[in-house]
């Protein structure tokens, strides 16, 4: 996860017994409480805050980007992109024409119709040089894009590109609130205006983000009338909050589930994610130059172990970023535990055990620290559970369990990454291990491997499915042979939602459980 992309939220409350069972304060806590209980609010406990409410700035996939924004696209229950804002598209023979009617009438959330001009500038904002968006790499294939009228919009692209629909699931913006701003920091990215079910009313910065039903919006809704997001970095502090009421759903930790499964109020949502955890070799440092090295440590993790002792069985063994994508190749090395091979390979390597267990190469020990967020449960205890195992092998490991804000991924030594997404296979891979996105990308660890270049470039510019399904496969086995990541687990999602919450409709979730409140606007509370 990228911590540019969130804020841990430090609960001084939490420096009194109380305050675990109260939140921040006595009364914020009541009249939280008794909000969510007229029948109309719904209260979630989020892990994070996203620091800027503007799709063109962060992540697609964004939690505001589904809840105060609209596309032309959106994904549907079995993640597949569908016309949203669009009524209908077609694609010109050569796959470089992408023609959209949109549909009339819809409205922002300020009573301005959404317009052709509306998509144009969203998409030439991402574009932007001088607007630091994140997602840009995500669209560096469109050539062109105009407006052909009010309600149709032509997309260029200087290849095929099948991800396209689903980068156009992509929020779309009011150019009339933003033309001739600086974007990067406009009071929109703190007070937004979209044209999907909740509208901005107001933001508490660290505190709560709170949302209306937008009366005019377009589809479906159920009887939530005001969302209240609650920003709870500590993760007993949100299963608490959940248990006294104060909250109506959250994210849990797989430790918590037992517990909160006992609770007559409260059901646990179990759901299936492409969302994995893994080790991050930064590859700026020497002792990880060496592919078989990384090699090495890939087969001194236990991952059976690790689901069955920190995710207590709520996961599984993990060895591609691609294991839940139709592209998956499963013919690639999975690094089955193996102490022998890691052994071997560090021997050859030159690392050599010395009287102290300790392996010396060059007269450096092989000594190295990993960093993880420590508001993360989970990443914690693979943290500890990489430095137990590894000490097998003859390598002297700390763990470093640091708040996200101090948190400088490109310069730890290794770190517990977590990543994964259900939507095309060229989401969280090209941005993740293509040597572009090394400087200002996601690709903290400096991964850079030409072979892996080309295939991922291949596979994302090529419209035949079968060739696409090639090149990812060559992806995967070049990745598996020249490790960036060692790969560890894939978590299932658990989510308790009071049960007077109705109308949640399960889906295959993303990164962190990303996607679960995908239709929140037509739940109901009972």
């Amino acid at each position: 996860m990228n911590k540019k992309k969130v804020t841990s939220i430090v609960l001084s409350c939490m420096l009194v017994v109380s305050a675990v069972f109260t939140g921040c304060g006595k009364s914020e806590a009541t009249s939280t409480k008794q909000a969510s209980k007229n029948g109309k609010t719904l209260v979630y406990g989020a892990e994070f805050e996203d620091e800027k409410l503007n799709p063109i700035l962060l992540s697609s996939h964004a939690l505001t980007n589904d809840l105060i924004f609209r596309g032309l696209m959106r994904f549907d229950e079995n993640n597949v992109a569908k016309p949203e804002i669009a009524e209908s598209y077609t694609i010109s023979d050569d796959k470089l024409t992408y023609d959209f009617k949109m549909k009339k009438g819809i409205k922002f959330h300020d009573g301005t119709e959404v317009k052709a001009e509306d998509v144009v500038f969203t998409l030439k904002s991402v574009l932007d040089e001088k607007v630091n968006s994140e997602i840009r790499p995500e669209f560096n294939e469109i050539k062109d894009v105009q407006a052909v009228n009010d309600y149709e919009v032509k997309i260029t692209v200087k290849k095929p590109f099948p991800p396209l629909l689903d980068k156009l699931t992509l929020g779309i913006v009011p150019k009339h609130a933003l033309e001739g701003k600086d974007i990067n920091n406009a009071e929109f990215n703190q007070k937004p205006i979209g044209a999907g079910p909740f509208k901005f009313e107001k933001l508490e910065k660290d505190n709560n983000l709170t949302l209306t039903k937008f009366k005019d919006y377009y589809g479906k809704t159920g009887n939530i009338e005001k969302l209240v997001i609650k920003f709870i970095a500590d993760y007993n502090v949100r299963a608490m909050q959940l248990q006294t009421g104060e909250i109506d759903l959250a994210y849990l930790e797989p430790s918590q589930v037992s517990k909160i499964e006992k609770l007559d109020n409260i059901k646990v949502y179990k759901a299936d994610t492409a969302d994995y955890r893994c080790l991050m070799y930064n590859m700026r440092k020497d002792i990880w130059k060496d592919a078989n090295v990384r090699k090495a440590f890939n087969y001194a993790l236990d991952r059976k172990g690790m689901v069955d002792g920190i995710l207590l069985g709520y996961g599984s063994e993990a060895y591609s970023p691609l294991q839940i994508n139709k592209f998956n190749n499963a013919d690639v090395e999975k690094y089955t535990y193996s102490l022998d091979k890691a052994n071997s390979l560090l021997d050859a390597a030159g690392w050599k055990k010395g009287e102290d267990g300790i392996r010396v190469k060059d007269g450096k020990k092989l000594a190295f620290t990993v960093t993880a967020p420590k508001t993360d449960e989970v990443r914690v205890k693979i943290a500890e559970y990489f430095a137990s195992q590894f000490k097998k092998i003859g390598a002297d490991v700390k763990v470093d369990a640091l708040d996200w804000s101090v948190i400088k991924i490109d310069q730890c030594d290794a770190f517990v990454l977590g990543w994964g997404s259900p939507f095309d296979a060229d989401d969280h891979t090209f941005k993740l291990f293509h040597s572009s996105e090394i400087k200002g990308g996601d690709n903290y660890g400096a991964y850079s491997n030409a072979k892996v270049d080309e295939a991922l470039q291949k596979a994302r510019t090529t419209s035949d499915e079968n060739e696409r399904k090639k090149y990812y496969a060559e992806f995967q086995k070049e990745l598996s042979e020249d490790p960036a990541f060692n790969f560890a687990v894939y978590l299932k999602a658990l989510y308790g939602v009071n049960k007077r919450v109705s109308g949640i409709k399960e889906k295959v979730l993303g990164h962190h459980g990303a996607g679960f409140l995908w239709n929140v606007e037509e739940w109901n509370i009972n």
